[in-house]
């Protein structure tokens, strides 16, 4: 879990480097920098929302909300402010003082809506109006580390930087591929994100003509969902029956006519026990139920204890990387022994 979110903050720094030379690199100094930090500043929120079951309650909260981006964006320009006078840049741009701070303030809230914008694009999800509505929201287009969209950024940002290097080894003289570079990254970012757009979209299509059949035996779905795998052009999905969840693949997902939908797995939904109804009461469990889009539970005799698993079939073992649990033991008389929380 620790390194997916290292890769996530890398996947934010990365996108925040091609901001600053596109747009704000030739008008403020530090500007790459302050984009970096501007573009990492919501998750802030770890700080306080480890460990344990404090995760899902505090993670992609108010600090990921649009309703704090103003302050943000205001905190990075005061940052700045503060660094610019503290160690004032060799080589000042020509810009007229006056409009440096707004420049910076419209900097800081490029980098924070990044931040928001790729949170959002994700199958974890952010609340975007936190505090007003905790309401989660996600696009389901894109995994929560996407390799490929790292991949693309360090390529195309760091390619440059070796031929600039090497032209200078060998005194050869050209133009500054940087931006260039950077607005091409950000094009190739936007494209595939329409690419996984239309995907999920047939997706979810192939999903509604399959119920229409009466694919899952006769079952009306309650609820179903598609979501992105880190393999280009494959999706999983999550279908939401009475009794059961299936999980199955989809392939190709270009429209109902192409995608192929494969059955994988069949889990089978338990009877509400008193146990089961206990679990789901304690603040741990009912956490993890307003989080949780599919939630499955489960409760095993060990003992002379009781343990439940509640489980998000997003997470689930064998259906997504990490799987998540939260997991409640309680004696004969329902008495509450542990609560844990884990990826």
């Amino acid at each position: 879990m620790l390194l997916c979110k290292f890769m996530d903050n890398l996947t934010h720094s990365l996108v925040a480097v091609a901001l600053s030379r596109v747009f704000f690199k030739k008008r403020i100094a530090y500007a790459t920098t302050a984009m970096v930090v501007a573009a990492n500043l919501p998750d802030l929120d770890l700080l306080y929302s480890w460990p344990g079951i404090r995760y899902l309650e505090f993670r992609n909260g108010v600090l990921h909300s649009l309703l704090f981006l103003p302050l943000w964006a205001l905190a990075v320009a005061l940052g700045w402010r503060w660094a610019v006078k503290r160690w004032p840049p060799r080589h000042p741009l020509a810009n007229p003082p006056r409009h440096l701070f707004a420049i910076a303030l419209a900097l800081g809230a490029v980098g924070i809506g990044s931040h928001l914008l790729l949170d959002w694009t994700n199958n974890f999800g952010v609340r975007l109006f936190a505090p007003v509505s905790e309401r989660w929201m996600a696009l389901d287009w894109a995994p929560y580390f996407d390799p490929w969209i790292w991949f693309l950024f360090a390529a195309l940002l760091g390619v440059p930087m070796l031929l600039t290097l090497i032209s200078s080894e060998v005194g050869v003289r050209k133009n500054n591929p940087h931006r260039a570079s950077a607005a091409a990254a950000l094009i190739l970012l936007c494209a595939w994100f329409g690419l996984r757009a239309r995907q999920h979209n047939a997706a979810l299509e192939l999903l509604n003509s399959q119920a229409v059949s009466n694919f899952f035996n006769g079952q009306l779905p309650l609820d179903w969902a598609a979501f992105p795998t880190s393999t280009p052009f494959q999706w999983q999905a999550i279908v939401d029956l009475p009794a059961n969840y299936l999980v199955a693949a989809i392939d190709s997902p270009w429209d109902t006519d192409l995608g192929h939908l494969t059955l994988q797995r069949n889990y089978i939904k338990p009877p509400l026990t008193p146990s089961i109804t206990a679990a789901q009461h304690t603040r741990t469990g009912g956490i993890f139920l307003w989080f949780a889009r599919f939630p499955l539970s489960d409760d095993q005799e060990e003992g002379s204890l009781t343990k439940i698993t509640l489980t998000d079939m997003r997470y689930a073992e064998g259906v997504q990387r990490p799987p998540q649990r939260a997991t409640i033991e309680m004696d004969g008389s329902l008495h509450i022994i542990s609560q844990s929380f884990s990826w």
